[in-house]
Formats: C-alpha cells, structure tokens, sequence
C-alpha cells in the first residue's frame, strides 16, 4: 500500500542543509570572496570616496532590482527567501571571483592570437560570453541540485537566472567603478567612480548581466521541470537558451555600433529579448496554473472565486482586508498559504490526484480550524 505523507508534512523544507549542492555553493562563493577581496580591498583603502560611493549607489541598486524582481519576475508568487540569498551569493561572489580568474587566462590567449588591435576590440566579446555566462548559470542548475522545491518551472528558473545576474552585476560594477578611478590615474578618483557607476546602472544596466542570465535559467527550468517533453528537446531548448544569453552578452561587449547609439540600442535590444522570453514563460507558468485551479475546483478543494483571486497578489490582500484583524484574518491567512501550496505543488509537476491528497487535506485542515 501506497504511503501517504501527513498533511502537515506536505509542505517541505525548500533547502535541505545535507545537500552537497548547497555546500558546493557555498565553498565557491567563500573562494569567489577570497579571490575578489585581492583585487577590492587594495582599492578601496587607495579611494575610500570611491568605495563609499559604490557602497551606497550600488547598495540601493541592488534592493530595487531584488525587490523587482521578487515582485514581477515570477508569477502568483515570490521565490522563496533561502533561494533568493543564495542566487545572489552565487551571482556576486561565486561567478564573479571564477569568472575574473578565467577572463585574466583566456584575455591572455587573445592577445598572444591576435594583434594588438584585434585583440582590443574583441577579448571581451570573446572571452566574456563564455567565462561569465557558463559561470551564471552554474547558480541556476546547482540551485536546482540543492533542492527540487527552488527551481520546478521556467518561471522559476528565469527569476533565480534574474538574481544571480543582479548579484553579478553589483559586484562587477563595484569592480568597474574602481577602475574607472585608477584608469584616471588617481586624479579626482571620486568622480571618476561617479562617472563609472552611472554609466553602468543608467545607461546599460537596463541590458547587462541579468538579462542573459534570465534567459539562460529559463532553459534550466525548462530542463529540469518539463518532464511530459522528451529529454532530447528539454536539452535542446536549455542550451538553446544558453547559446541565445551568450548572443546578448556578445552584441554587447562587442565593438558593433559603437558610439552614443550602441550603447543605448544594445542594451534595449537585450531587453527586448528578455521580455520575449519572459512573457512566454509566464503565459504558459499561468495556463498551467488555470488548468490546475480547474481541476482543485472540480474536485471541491478551491471555490470559484478562491480560484479566481488566488493568482493575483492584490486579490489575495484584498480577500485578507475583508477579515478583522487578529484570529480571523490570520486563520484566513493560513487558508491562502495551505490553498496556494497544494496549486504551488501541482502546477510543476501535475501531480496526480492521489498524489494531491496531503496538500488537500492540509487545506481542508486550514479551512476548518
């Protein structure tokens, strides 16, 4: 006989503290720290100005763009918080710091291959698309080795791919707006870094590391979450995914359409693709969702209108807001989460119905205390 788990037990743990992923992770980002703190703090103690200007400029920078992202970039809900902090420590240490240790080996290849001049226009549109989106996306697949609950959709791995290039993008920028400085030869280092760092985030930050990571993780959820498609196509579409990130990232650091117009119109174009794939993703994250919310419906689990509101954040806090506060919202509240975990659940994976039972009973459980 079939073992059913307890309702209680339905939902688990999104990281298991055991998992040799998580500890790969965390060992590489711990190297990738090592590694940059060698080549930031010389710096930093040369230009504190510069330094407390990256801190602030890029520190606000950073929680817009993981709020965003949190809020927009995966549907019905946020990603959760364990996955979120480790996208990131990946992004802005781990892929960093093996990244600035590949560039340096493979700009040295370029430069023995080519002249001199070949060699300053296209190290980086070379070098840069494979040492740095291979490093990126590494984030996304062991992310998905840690734990099957943190990357189950494209969605999921599109948002996970968003914060490791935010994480990416923060760290880099700090990087490039001390350069900026010494490139300055120390004269006036403050609005050097200035200079720099608006460049980065206002110009081309609207196309840089977190759009190609984007794209690149969503194959990695499609990889990993597409099960009623054949092996052979979830491979192709993921490294499909990962040859079109590395596209963006050459276009980009190439010398193509220099000027004021390149560097406005390379970072819209990224933008552009990231939104193709977005809204592609998302149609099909919500067409799984409708169908499922269809199905709990059917079965009694979901009313109509509890369908209805459950895939919109504001219809959720508007259902809330209709219950007093105290006892009876936050027994309302605790509906909303069990409802939403058993969707969450099936949505990925279309569980069948026996395989539903605990999540349905954990809501049937909610709805009655």
């Amino acid at each position: 006989m079939t073992a059913i788990a307890r309702p209680e037990t339905a939902v688990r743990p999104a990281v298991d503290a055991k998992s040799l992923a998580l500890w790969a992770m965390i060992a590489a980002s711990a190297f990738g720290l090592w590694t940059l703190q060698k080549n930031l703090l010389p710096m930093a103690l040369a230009f504190p100005g510069s330094a407390a200007l990256n801190v602030a400029v890029l520190g606000v920078c950073l929680v817009v763009g993981v709020w965003l992202a949190r809020r927009t970039m995966r549907p019905v809900q946020a990603p959760p918080w364990s996955g979120t902090w480790l996208a990131l420590m990946w992004g802005g240490l781990a892929a960093c710091g093996l990244a600035l240790l590949m560039n340096t080996r493979t700009f040295s290849i370029w430069s023995r291959t080519f002249d001199l001049e070949t060699a300053g226009n296209w190290s980086a549109a070379l070098t840069a698309p494979l040492n740095e989106e291979v490093a990126k996306i590494a984030g996304v697949v062991l992310l998905a080795a840690v734990s099957t609950r943190l990357v189950r959709s494209a969605a999921d791995g599109l948002v996970y791919g968003v914060l490791v290039g935010f994480g990416f993008q923060v760290v880099e920028n700090f990087l490039y707006g001390f350069n900026g400085a010494v490139m300055a030869g120390g004269v006036e280092p403050f609005a050097a870094t200035f200079q720099t760092v608006v460049v980065r985030v206002g110009l081309t930050g609207i196309g840089s590391h977190w759009t190609m990571s984007a794209v690149a993780g969503a194959g990695i959820g499609y990889l990993v979450s597409a099960t009623g498609r054949s092996a052979a196509r979830r491979v192709w579409v993921a490294l499909g995914c990962l040859a079109l990130a590395m596209g963006m990232h050459f276009l980009f650091d190439s010398p193509w359409f220099e000027g004021v117009a390149g560097a406005i119109g390379k970072p819209l174009f990224n933008f552009a693709v990231l939104l193709v794939v977005f809204f592609t993703v998302r149609r099909g994250f919500r067409a799984r969702w409708a169908a499922v919310s269809a199905e709990e419906v059917a079965a009694g689990t979901l009313s109509e209108d509890e369908a209805g509101g459950l895939s919109r954040r504001r219809s959720r806090r508007r259902f809330l807001h209709a219950f007093r506060p105290g006892p009876e919202r936050e027994a309302q509240r605790r509906l909303q989460r069990a409802q939403l975990a058993l969707l969450e659940e099936r949505v990925p994976e279309r569980l069948s119905s026996e395989a539903a039972r605990p999540w349905r009973e954990a809501v049937a459980a909610a709805r009655s205390n």
